[in-house]
């Protein structure tokens, strides 16, 4: 048989409405009622029902998660289970649920958005991505909801964590450098994501600090984030006797590029990418230098500062906060 609020009142000797304050943890009721309404909760094994709790309190201590386009470069792709690792952490901390959000086209993707945020079913968004003239997150700052973006929007008006990206594309150009190599290549990827802009910005400056030019040539952009893209670059498109380093963007097509390498048995060329975390979930074809991302502690932040929002009296009274997780040169021997 079902157990209610009602017969946890009953056994506890007080009113359900006082059962229903304990649940809430209601600052008028004394700790002692809270300990012995609590402790007939527990010896009933009364769970209370968190969409009923969720319409009484009008809070439904849910967040939603946008996640990109779903995509094989999405599912593939380690930075996303590894920014969820982090973002579960810090949930952990709080009686809060998570509500993933996605869908195939971008209109399935605005519509289920609208639903969830319109019913009221989350209090905040996570976006676990940044791209150009983004629709979820103009209707997400449209429909003034506290919003956290992974990356780095096109807006100002919202929370940001991310990497410097630009600092982290820098100092990866620089350690090929004085590794000793010449003519470094950059590998990117779609330049509607601007941490693909952005560390392209590094690697300039970081060839023009170290005297060297910046050819356009040695560009490479515009196609997914897979290592059938990266595999097909070194087999089909790029001059690999003009090289001897590449600064590689994404870990996938990191992937890719070494594979091809191997089976060309080219020995010259340095590779550097960027993984998530020390410990890649793939291991790498060739064993090289890489810039750790520190992935989960982008999920671990972006969790902690919408609870941060969720503080704040008014959008008046908002001041964004936009911090960035440094990354860090792993050196292989």
């Amino acid at each position: 048989m079902t157990v209610t609020i009602k017969d946890v009142a009953k056994k506890s000797g007080v009113a359900p409405s006082t059962v229903s304050r304990v649940i809430a943890d209601s600052p008028s009721i004394s700790q002692a009622t809270k300990e012995k309404v609590r402790k007939v909760m527990h010896e009933l094994n009364y769970f209370p029902n968190a969409n009923a709790q969720g319409l009484a309190s009008s809070r439904s201590k849910t967040f939603g998660l946008i996640l990109p386009l779903a995509s094989d470069a999405f599912y593939q792709n380690p930075f996303f289970p590894t920014v969820l690792r982090g973002i579960n952490f810090a949930m952990s901390k709080y009686d809060y649920s998570i509500l993933l959000s996605s869908g195939q086209t971008d209109e399935q993707r605005l519509n289920h958005i609208k639903k969830i945020v319109h019913g009221k079913k989350v209090e905040g968004l996570i976006f676990l991505y940044a791209s150009k003239n983004d629709p979820l997150l103009n209707f997400a700052l449209n429909a003034n909801i506290p919003t956290v973006v992974v990356g780095t929007p096109d807006k100002v008006k919202v929370h940001v964590i991310d990497n410097d990206n630009e600092t982290i594309g820098k100092q990866a150009t620089d350690y090929l450098i004085q590794e000793g190599c010449q003519n470094i290549a950059y590998i990117g990827g779609d330049m509607n994501q601007y941490f693909i802009k952005d560390r392209l910005k590094g690697y300039q400056t970081s060839l023009e600090e170290n005297n060297k030019e910046f050819k356009e040539e040695n560009i490479y952009n515009d196609f997914a984030f897979l290592s059938t893209d990266g595999y097909q670059l070194i087999k089909n498109e790029i001059d690999l006797g003009i090289y001897d380093g590449f600064v590689i963007a994404d870990e996938l097509v990191a992937n890719g590029v070494q594979q091809a390498l191997l089976e060309k048995k080219v020995s010259h060329i340095k590779t550097i990418t960027f993984k998530p975390f020390q410990q890649a979930l793939y291991h790498p074809i060739i064993e090289e230098s890489y810039i750790n991302l520190h992935t989960h502690m982008l999920g671990s932040r972006a969790v902690s500062i919408l609870f941060d929002s969720l503080e704040t009296k008014s959008q008046s009274e908002q001041r964004y906060i936009r911090e960035y997780v440094d990354g860090e040169l792993i050196v292989t021997p």
